[in-house]
């Protein structure tokens, strides 16, 4: 794991290059790097992927598992070959897979496994429509806000009030929640006018920070 860790961090910093990702942006390469991830792609039990990642142990194993999320994202925002192989190897459906296990992320494998999932929903208009139909996904993205914004309902549409003694929302939560809505925009954009002014809200009340740049 730790030389693992050291030629990922490498290749992470190299992948912010478009020009050199000619020998990353293939089947061949995409595949170790999602194995890396542990996203289980094609037609792999995704049902395992929750277990595969409870198995790791050492930190080391972890960052592992993290520095293959950032050059994944950097590999997919800078390569349309990329782009195309993720859809050959249906790799939102295996975004999908590990939006059902968020209740166990760590959170930095949390962060980039939404961040890839926004990136691979905007680059690919294509894939927005599997993302809802199939997937699910508006469902998925919209529970993760719950748990990480520890949303009680009291109603149909209406949701508790914080207690005044609750702590503010972690910023670990607040990064991860911004994620998630930029992935519910992608989704959504093309739905009914409801639901985008609905996340166009969400926008306007989350505490906001810059997102210019996306490469890790």
């Amino acid at each position: 794991p730790s030389c693992q860790k050291t030629c990922l961090e490498t290749l992470r910093i190299l992948s912010r290059d478009k020009r050199v990702l000619g020998p990353v942006a293939t089947m061949e390469g995409m595949l170790v790097l999602t194995g890396m991830a542990m996203l289980r792609t094609g037609e792999q039990d995704w049902h395992k992927q929750e277990t595969t990642q409870d198995g790791l142990q050492s930190e080391e194993e972890k960052r592992v598992v993290v520095e293959a999320l950032k050059c994944l994202c950097n590999v997919v925002y800078n390569s349309a070959a990329a782009q195309q192989v993720c859809v050959d190897i249906q790799l939102a459906s295996s975004l999908c897979a590990s939006l059902r296990f968020a209740h166990t992320w760590q959170h930095e494998v949390g962060l980039f496994i939404l961040r890839l999932f926004f990136l691979l929903s905007a680059l690919r208009p294509d894939v927005r429509g599997v993302l809802r139909k199939d997937c699910q996904a508006v469902r998925l993205l919209t529970e993760v806000l719950e748990h990480t914004l520890y949303v009680h309902w009291v109603g149909t549409y209406e949701a508790a009030r914080p207690e005044p003694q609750d702590l503010p929302l972690p910023a670990e939560n607040n990064e991860r929640a911004m994620e998630a809505l930029k992935a519910l925009f992608n989704l959504t954009l093309s739905e009914s006018r409801n639901e985008v002014s609905i996340l166009c809200l969400c926008f306007v009340i989350m505490p906001t920070r810059s997102t210019s740049g996306f490469l890790c």
